[in-house]
């Protein structure tokens, strides 16, 4: 995997606001989806600056105290070489991996059913502006969890009742989590 790369805008810990307990955030660079109303235009363009190799984002990774990570972007799905991360991941044995993606349920099990074999839970759907809801794990009503370990669909279950808190986490210059959609248009982030 030394030659094998990802646009990575971010990796932060301890994330707390996207998923169970202390996290490992990972956000991608580049999304073709550029849902209106998104937080994170600025993780839109596909810059070759932001290229990272996988042995070196798993060195940087592997320094947290933690076996969970969210995934997020971007859109992780438009990563060449995001399989072969999720691989890796799962050899170094993170055992709660959380991907977000703006891609529809449908599209995903068709095109990207490989990358449901590494992951633990989905989120996905397109972020609907005028779509708000209270879920603390989605930014619209349209979005949807799909828990795939059995080993953590307890948790989760648990996790998808659980209404938002009004936290979002700074790291840098950069705002992360998933607030109500008026609380957005506060933040002039959009």
């Amino acid at each position: 995997m030394a030659n094998e790369w990802l646009l990575i805008n971010l990796i932060a810990y301890p994330l707390k606001v996207l998923g169970i307990g202390d996290r490992i955030g990972i956000w991608t660079q580049g999304c073709s989806l550029e849902c209106k109303g998104c937080m994170s235009k600025h993780t839109w363009k596909f810059d070759g600056s932001k290229k990272v190799f996988i042995d070196d984002i798993l060195k940087i990774i592997e320094k947290y105290p933690t076996n969970r990570i969210t995934i997020s972007g971007g859109e992780p799905l438009e990563q060449k070489n995001l399989l072969l991360f999720l691989k890796a991941l799962r050899k170094n044995f993170y055992d709660d991996i959380l991907l977000y993606s703006g891609y529809e349920k449908e599209i995903i099990f068709k095109k990207y059913s490989e990358v449901l074999e590494y992951i633990d839970v989905l989120v996905c759907g397109a972020f609907k502006e005028g779509l708000d809801t209270s879920s603390i794990y989605k930014g619209s009503s349209n979005q949807e969890m799909i828990i795939l370990s059995e080993t953590l669909k307890e948790k989760y279950e648990n996790y998808k009742t659980k209404k938002k808190d009004r936290k979002l986490q700074r790291f840098g210059n950069q705002i992360v989590g998933i607030p109500y959609q008026k609380d957005l248009k506060a933040l002039n982030v959009m």
